[in-house]
């Protein structure tokens, strides 16, 4: 059984023409599902809140974690076991089975997923695919590995063939540290390497939060302010529960604002001094 690798992917996906409707992007991970922890009365809520959104204009991102089993060092140690075959297919059956159980929770995303992060907590199959490839195939969407540029291209209503672009830039990323200001620069790392994307968004830490942050570039041979998101995109596993061990409590963390974050994605027409412009405007809802 080989390890985990860490992996990058690039995808676009091109999106009918929003000028009229704006669209919304459920970012959500970290459901550990399998562990007795997970909040599956809040998880079944968010599930629940995100149907009642007009499914045309509704899409969703896996940020990874989507069960327990396995982190990166029980793998080591599972690895380092040399457990007979037989030993390894019962465990990738259970990795199935919960694949397929978690697949008919998540059925109302289908044909909606902008794709699924790789998270740390995943089991590498026989066939040499992750658990999350698993996940990501019986759902019919793209796997994105554990870091990904995705460009989603509008298409505009007007009678032009211009289209708008926004950049998401995910990592199920890294966590290490109590305050929020660590939260926020572990995000801010990956726009030092993407500098010009649109929406930053890790999971991982169970924090949730978006942060706006303005950068100015160069266009038309002037300065403009340019809106860059900054986000993390929440969990479902609670921290403390009484008569329940957790990672939270060995390291005395605070517990985490359980849920998914929302951005909406809205597009306006602005005409001025004989120019016609789309202006994208994103804005988060916690």
């Amino acid at each position: 059984m080989k390890d985990y690798i860490v992996t990058e992917k690039t995808h676009r996906i091109t999106i009918p023409s929003m000028s009229k409707n704006s669209i919304n992007v459920w970012f959500w991970g970290d459901v550990h599902r399998d562990a007795k922890a997970c909040d599956v009365e809040r998880w079944k809520w968010f599930l629940n809140k995100a149907s009642k959104d007009d499914p045309e204009y509704t899409y969703y991102m896996g940020m990874g974690d989507y069960h327990d089993f396995a982190s990166a060092s029980e793998r080591k140690k599972i690895k380092a076991a040399f457990l007979h075959e037989t030993t390894e297919e019962t465990i990738e059956d259970g990795v199935e089975k919960r694949n397929r159980a978690f697949a008919m929770e998540i059925k109302q995303m289908r044909g909606k997923l902008l794709g699924m992060m790789e998270g740390n907590h995943t089991w590498i199959l026989q066939n040499g695919t992750t658990s999350t490839e698993d996940l990501a195939n019986r759902m019919g969407c793209e796997y994105l590995g554990y870091l990904t540029h995705l460009s989603l291209i509008f298409r505009e209503d007007y009678k032009t063939a211009r289209t708008q672009t926004v950049d998401i830039v995910a990592c199920h990323g890294k966590a290490g540290g109590k305050t929020a200001g660590i939260t926020l620069n572990q995000v801010d790392d990956l726009r030092r390497v993407f500098p010009a994307a649109d929406i930053y968004v890790m999971g991982h830490d169970h924090e949730r939060g978006a942060w706006p942050k303005d950068v100015l570039i160069r266009k038309n041979g002037g300065l403009k302010q340019h809106r860059q998101f900054l986000c993390r995109s929440g969990a479902f596993l609670k921290g403390y529960t009484p008569g329940t061990s957790s990672y939270s409590i060995g390291r005395i963390y605070r517990p985490s604002d359980l849920g998914a974050l929302k951005l909406n994605i809205a597009f306006h027409r602005d005409v001025k001094d004989g120019q016609d412009r789309v202006i994208t405007d994103i804005t988060a809802t916690i």
